[in-house]
């Protein structure tokens, strides 16, 4: 009797996480190429990343957050004439079946007043929030200091 008392309890654990969402379906929207350069506490960073949209709809990039900062935010630099200016973007189309790159002198994450430094090596943690995927995790590697910068080969 106690033998299938056990079998129930751990089918019963089963069937309540299986219920309970613990195998939801991947999301349709994978990161890859994920990387920050070295960045001090309290200074802002930005992150560079490709967004990959597998589902057979668009979707919107939403909103930012990471633990590792006091706020994060998209943003985007581009030449004006001579002059390299940068805006804050509130969404990000990002087309089904296509991909989204963010790097150095275009789209990129500023990770805002960074609540711990990061050094060459170590890993931070951006969450994307998506109209219809919801929430998608990107894992940043810290690059080395002398990564290009969104100024590289630029002309001011």
């Amino acid at each position: 009797m106690a033998k299938l008392a056990g079998r129930t309890a751990v089918l019963g654990v089963i069937a309540v996480a299986f219920c309970g969402g613990a195998f939801a379906a991947p999301s349709p929207v994978a990161v890859r190429d994920g990387w920050i350069r070295p960045t001090a506490i309290g200074a802002d960073g930005a992150g560079y990343l490709t967004l990959v949209n597998h589902g057979r709809s668009a979707d919107t990039l939403t909103a930012l957050s990471s633990p590792d900062a006091a706020a994060a935010s998209l943003h985007e630099s581009k030449m004006v004439g001579a002059v390299m200016t940068m805006r804050r973007l509130s969404l990000l189309a990002l087309p089904a079946g296509g991909s989204v790159a963010f790097k150095p002198g275009g789209l990129h994450v500023m990770l805002h007043h960074m609540k711990r430094a990061l050094r060459a090596g170590d890993r931070t943690v951006v969450v994307l929030t998506f109209a219809k995927a919801g929430r998608v995790r990107a894992v940043l590697r810290v690059g080395q200091v002398a990564t290009p910068g969104p100024m590289a080969g630029m002309t001011m």
